[in-house]
């Protein structure tokens, strides 16, 4: 018979790589949290010097063609015609194509596949560079965002964070899978910190995106841990805390009335939102490859992108920060009652244009995120069915709460973070708003269990791993 040592051990080697995680030495779990501090403040570096740059470049674009004038119109399509030319020449190229494109599900693929267990010595899998991954990330989604294309960061960075992650992994030679799998997802939670300012829905984001379902504890341990720390460098290196969105005022009791128009909001808006702005991405994405040749899509779509923006603007009188960009200054408008964004038709309009500007961005390998896009579609789409319920004079809905609402539970709907929608909500917002997103949020993952954008965040990094105490 064996001895209860033997069997001890026994039982150990049968454990998968997240199983055998739990019963790490102290000196192991000190030695991964500094490492996850010192590749947090990589992330965090990367991360932030894109979003400056990004901010930078359309802050010049926008300023210059506010005024309409010819001159600022042929700005605009030089800045989005000299991007798309570029982006063309280099997705010809087999080392750029992977930089392409909103890049989480490349990340997520490179997550869950990055381990090889073939022969006697399973070894982590670096057949990619992945530093110089990232570097091209960062430029193709510069190029892009930063031309006036429509599109969010949340994406780009979550593959330049796990490239950077996979990057530093290889220069301490790791060899276990699961200290290989907690830097990538600590990078990615360190890299939505930097952008949304929320630790917490950062490290809960993380962990949902790549494991679907279930929650693997002792890495949301270290994602929390890159959250925040990537949250306090961003106040203290960054001249102090500057929040994704200024929410609005709202009182923490709701009526039975409110908090049935929430989840009505979420059932009858969110989800069909989510659903035709997926199926409007394939619809562009196939028009582009039926009608236009592969190397003259990132022209057509930039010249088509601009001439959106401008019939809306000439014809509409909506300026092109409303469908161009990444769109957070329109939700904050939204959210600070702005004038100009209190027509049902405007909102009608800003719904249509942006749809139409982040599927062209797509269609003509943009590196752009759908992240946000999802959010902001969410939020307009809320408002929107406020301001029309209010025009029947039969009730009077806060136009702010519902686009707040749509936010979170649009986020569901295209990417199935409910926790990390409802964490979002509370952290960016404040905890008023919470019954109502929690409701929205709830109801919306139930509808829409079955759709993903994202086929990789369903997987098990290991088919066979039992991974639900890891």
């Amino acid at each position: 018979m064996l001895s209860s040592r033997g069997m001890a051990g026994k039982h150990f080697e049968s454990l998968d790589e997240e199983a055998r995680a739990l019963h790490d030495s102290w000196d192991s779990i000190v030695r991964i949290v500094l490492l996850v501090a010192m590749l947090t403040v990589l992330v965090w570096g990367a991360c932030s010097l894109l979003r400056a740059s990004v901010h930078l470049a359309l802050h010049v674009i926008f300023d210059a063609v506010s005024p309409k004038t010819w001159r600022a119109a042929l700005i605009l399509f030089a800045a989005l015609l000299g991007s798309g030319l570029v982006r063309g020449l280099l997705v010809q190229r087999p080392a750029w194509s992977a930089a392409f494109g909103d890049g989480m599900s490349t990340a997520l693929a490179n997550y869950h596949v990055t381990y090889d267990h073939a022969g006697d010595d399973p070894q982590p899998r670096y057949e990619r560079p992945a530093f110089a991954l990232a570097a091209r990330k960062f430029f193709a989604t510069l190029l892009t965002i930063g031309s006036g294309a429509s599109g969010g960061l949340e994406a780009p960075v979550v593959m330049i964070a796990e490239a950077i992650s996979a990057g530093f992994a290889r220069v301490l030679a790791v060899r276990s899978e699961h200290e290989l799998r907690t830097y990538q997802l600590a990078g990615i939670a360190a890299a939505v910190s930097t952008l949304l300012g929320a630790p917490f829905t950062a490290a809960l984001f993380a962990t949902e995106v790549a494991y679907g379902d279930r929650i693997i504890y002792r890495k949301l341990a270290y994602c929390l841990w890159a959250g925040v720390i990537a949250f306090w460098l961003n106040g203290w290196l960054s001249g102090g805390y500057e929040p994704l969105f200024v929410g609005p005022s709202h009182s923490a009791v709701y009526s039975i009335a409110e908090l049935g128009a929430a989840a009505l909001v979420a059932v009858t808006v969110s989800v069909p939102v989510a659903f035709g702005f997926g199926k409007a991405m394939v619809a562009i994405e196939q028009f582009f490859a039926a009608r236009v040749r592969s190397g003259w899509h990132a022209l057509v779509s930039a010249l088509a992108t601009g001439v959106v923006a401008l019939a809306l603007s000439y014809g509409a009188n909506l300026s092109p920060t409303h469908v161009l960009g990444m769109g957070e200054h329109t939700l904050a408008g939204i959210f600070a009652g702005d004038a100009a964004l209190t027509t049902w038709w405007v909102l009608l309009l800003v719904l249509v244009g942006k749809t139409i500007t982040t599927g062209l961005t797509m269609a003509g390998s943009g590196s752009a995120g759908l992240l946000v896009p999802s959010m902001y579609l969410g939020g307009v789409s809320g408002a929107l069915v406020a301001h029309l319920a209010n025009l029947t004079g039969w009730t009077q809905l806060d136009p702010a709460l519902f686009a707040v609402v749509g936010v979170g539970s649009s986020l569901v709907a295209v990417i199935g973070v409910p926790l990390a929608a409802i964490a979002l909500v509370l952290e960016v917002f404040g905890k008023s708003f919470g019954p109502p997103a929690i409701l929205a949020c709830g109801v919306t993952y139930l509808l829409t269990l079955k759709f993903k954008i994202y086929d990789a965040q369903r997987s098990s990094p290991s088919p066979n791993a039992d991974e639900t105490g890891g």
